[in-house]
């Protein structure tokens, strides 16, 4: 592919970044909203946001898909502040927008809901962010890292401490099955 190209994609480009990743957008936006009717439906706008301003993407070492999570963000902001009276459960819906080979799901299924979001609250939002591109996007950390506008390794460390939390607050049910938390870290 020739620079020109990767620096400004076509529609064809789009519609397979659609195919490919509509439903780790969806699952990423459920998971932020708190419901999964809203998380397909700004979904579908992240794709008619970027279809509108594709002409405008420049290539600039980020991969699109960044940029789409990027765009789902700045959508989940905006939602967010707009309905900042109704009451949402985070977390619990996306598992709907799950594909049922999730690995994400299954976990969701065998959690207990309340305790999950109890452990999710007691997160800073930065940490909840990382988890939720990380883990409900699918994204690297460097995808994730442009998306938050931060270093990989920032995103690294957030994570790192997230994940940290979330074990002491579930009371350690991951850390005798994770090989970081017994001290081989794996790079």
């Amino acid at each position: 592919m020739h620079r020109a190209e990767q620096e400004r994609p076509g529609r064809t480009a789009l519609e397979g970044l659609f195919e490919t990743h509509y439903e780790r957008i969806a699952r990423y936006i459920a998971a932020k909203v708190g419901n999964a009717a809203d998380g397909e439906e700004l979904a579908s706008d992240v794709f008619l946001r970027a279809l509108e301003h594709v002409d405008s993407y420049r290539w600039r070492g980020v991969p699109m898909e960044a940029w789409l999570f990027r765009i789902a963000h700045n959508l989940v902001v905006d939602h967010l502040r707009r309905n900042a009276h109704r009451r949402t459960v985070p977390v619990e819906e996306a598992s709907t927008v799950a594909s049922a080979e999730d690995p994400v799901r299954e976990a969701l299924r065998t959690l207990d809901r309340e305790e999950l979001l109890r452990a999710m609250g007691s997160l800073t939002e930065g940490q909840r962010e990382v988890v939720m591109l990380r883990f409900f996007g699918e994204l690297t950390s460097a995808e994730a890292g442009a998306v938050m506008k931060r270093g990989d390794g920032a995103v690294r460390e957030l994570q790192s401490s997230a994940l940290k939390k979330l074990r002491r607050v579930l009371g350690g049910q991951e850390a005798s099955q994770d090989p970081a938390a017994q001290g081989h870290r794996k790079r």
